[in-house]
């Protein structure tokens, strides 16, 4: 990460919030679009296997959602996709869209302050409040008896909220796509400075510790060029990961470009492979 974004940090002197739009990056609106043509056929779904749905949080707080059916049926596995800081669920549709084209049924999801979800100020804890409900819609959908085909996919913010659940409540499997280390990794990779970390921010969304209180199969998958999330995190990630875990390091591929850097099959077969390694068809 470059040394000019510890700038909006040293502005932070207090709560997560105070981030945005490092952290967090919100964005509201009154209705989903859900799009279900994308720039691309792996992309471009038809409208009968989109489902919006709600789903409420200890009875105060209720969060936007779309469940996508599988280009399968049964799909192999069902995915809860996770998304990063910014935008809305309609920005990272797309991105759900992919999954449920490789043959997984996937609830994408709004935490609170995003979207058409309560808007509640996001905190660490507020989050993990967020997809424990989730995770209970997911299982009450698909049944108890399908929890051992749970994936878990977190990309960028996402890996951490999703890393977050992991540690209490395992899921079949945790993916991991440009993930960073920790907000203490952040503020000493960007600085070189020996801020308190509670200067910076009271969230510590330290992936890196609670890694090693999952013992589910992890992948975590990164660009080279990624200059704002750098790889280095998700090396480190991978350090404290319990085994059986895999890292596979993408040339040229940036934060947000994974799949397309490495191309719609090379992505898939990725996919595939780790998933088919542990939940049989």
């Amino acid at each position: 990460m470059r040394a000019s974004l510890i700038i909006p940090l040293l502005l932070a002197l207090s709560g997560c919030f105070k981030l945005d739009p490092f952290l967090y990056g919100p964005e509201r609106t009154n209705k989903y679009l859900l799009d279900v043509r994308g720039p691309t056929p792996e992309e471009t779904i038809t409208e009968d296997r989109v489902e919006p749905v709600s789903i409420v949080v200890n009875d105060q707080v209720t969060l936007g959602a779309a469940y996508l059916k599988g280009s399968v049926q049964p799909p192999q596995a069902y995915v809860v996709f996770f998304h990063g800081k910014g935008g809305t669920l309609d920005t990272h549709f797309d991105r759900a869209k992919r999954w449920a084209n490789l043959g997984y049924d996937v609830l994408a999801f709004d935490y609170r302050g995003w979207g058409t979800s309560t808007d509640v100020t996001p905190t660490e804890e507020g989050l993990l409040e967020d997809t424990r409900a989730v995770r209970a819609w997911m299982l009450q959908r698909i049944g108890a008896a399908n929890e051992n085909r749970l994936v878990y996919y977190g990309h960028s913010l996402g890996t951490a909220t999703s890393t977050q659940l992991a540690e209490q409540q395992a899921p079949a499997l945790l993916i991991l796509e440009s993930a960073f280390a920790s907000i203490h990794d952040f503020e000493t990779d960007s600085s070189g400075m020996d801020f308190p970390v509670d200067f910076i921010s009271k969230c510590k969304w330290a992936t890196v510790d609670r890694i090693r209180n999952v013992h589910v199969p992890v992948l975590l998958v990164h660009g080279l060029a990624d200059d704002f999330v750098r790889p280095e995190f998700s090396k480190k990630i991978y350090a404290n990961a319990n085994d059986p875990k895999q890292l596979t390091l993408v040339d040229r591929a940036q934060h947000s470009d994974i799949p397309e850097t490495m191309g719609a099959d090379h992505y898939a077969s990725l996919m595939h492979d780790f998933i088919g390694s542990y939940i049989s068809p």
